[in-house]
């Protein structure tokens, strides 16, 4: 394993429904052979899984390679002695592996806070369970001049900040709708009270779902 391999294993922890781990589809593990032509119109018969054949042919949506290209890779990697279906096994699951490395490094809540913080309007992001998980410069400033805050260190002592719609709620509707949605918040500190509207969307990160809003009118 190679060492920008071994960070996978220290990836954020991925929340998944139920028993989504472990569900197949029907015909997954069914074994499906087929004749397979490489280059210089060399054949072989192999026989695989149903979900590897699946796997490895949206893998190779829009590469110049072929199927045969990845065989005859994976045959020489293979040599003379190995056994070729269990070598295109491995390769299939590590080049779906690094294929998702590299997507859920997009998707980090590293890059969610870089997204945040670009953003010049008050921006905040908050988990289902109503706990703030981000927010930006803007989103200070903004507090600090509605609710004339001295500093930051009093957000930390009974600030609450509400959705006029309940997170869970928005969270499965925009999950259903892919839709922006409107709606109102109050922020409030030290018995003083911020009361507008925010633009919500799913956050754009993989460990679990967030909302991001973006302040429109305050």
């Amino acid at each position: 394993m190679s060492p920008s391999d071994r960070t996978l294993l220290q990836a954020e922890r991925v929340e998944f429904p139920g028993q989504t781990l472990f569900q197949i589809d029907d015909g997954d593990a069914e074994p499906k052979f087929r004749a397979v032509i490489g280059r210089g119109g060399s054949r072989r018969g192999i026989r695989l899984e149903s979900v590897y054949w699946e796997g490895l042919s949206w893998l190779l949506t829009g590469s110049r390679q072929s199927m045969g290209d990845v065989v005859e890779q994976a045959a020489l990697q293979a040599g003379d002695s190995g056994n070729l279906a269990s070598m295109l096994r491995v390769l299939a699951f590590r080049w779906m592996w690094r294929r998702l490395a590299a997507a859920e490094a997009s998707y980090s809540i590293d890059s969610l806070s870089v997204l945040l913080q670009a953003s010049p309007s008050p921006a905040i992001v908050l988990t289902r369970e109503k706990k703030i998980q981000l927010f930006n410069e803007p989103f200070v400033t903004m507090l600090k001049q509605r609710l004339s805050l001295g500093n930051v260190a009093q957000l930390s002592s009974g600030f609450r900040f509400v959705l006029d719609t309940h997170v869970e709620e928005a969270i499965d509707s925009l999950a259903a709708t892919r839709k922006m949605l409107t709606t109102g918040f109050t922020a409030s500190c030290a018995g003083k009270q911020l009361t507008g509207q925010i633009n919500l969307a799913l956050a754009p990160v993989h460990s679990k779902q967030m909302l991001i809003g973006y302040v429109v009118r305050q």
